[in-house]
């Protein structure tokens, strides 16, 4: 698997202009939610996640219903950065992490008991 400094280079070298701080923070983000690797083809739910965790990079506090309201044209940058991954070879690869908060039961609560509560197992990027 890649690491973000690898995801950066990458980038650069498909002819990439951003400013290689911004870059570092894309590749970061999208290395703490997918690994990267040789490139297979992502389900929808896959490419949601590899784009969710590039576009938080810019809107922190966005989710998935959030993100699936953004107008595509508004994304297209988001996915050139995972198209130039592609092209050249790489791209998000088995092992999604999931950062999405979830609801959940306590595993030794008593069902009678049980309280639905948020369970967040991410986190934010520095």
């Amino acid at each position: 698997m890649l690491d973000s400094t690898d995801v950066v280079h990458i980038w650069r070298q498909a002819g990439n202009t951003t400013p290689v701080d911004r870059l570092n923070l894309y590749a970061q983000a999208l290395t703490a939610a997918c690994p990267v690797g040789a490139y297979r083809t992502l389900n929808d739910a896959q490419e949601d996640t590899a784009l969710l965790a590039l576009f938080r990079v810019d809107h922190p506090y966005a989710t998935l219903p959030s993100f699936h309201q953004v107008p595509p044209l508004a994304l297209s940058g988001y996915h050139q950065l995972l198209y130039d991954l592609a092209r050249e070879g790489f791209g998000p690869s088995d092992g999604f992490d999931t950062r999405e908060p979830r609801f959940g039961y306590a595993s030794d609560a008593d069902p009678r008991q049980r309280v639905h509560a948020l369970a967040f197992s991410g986190g934010e990027l520095p």
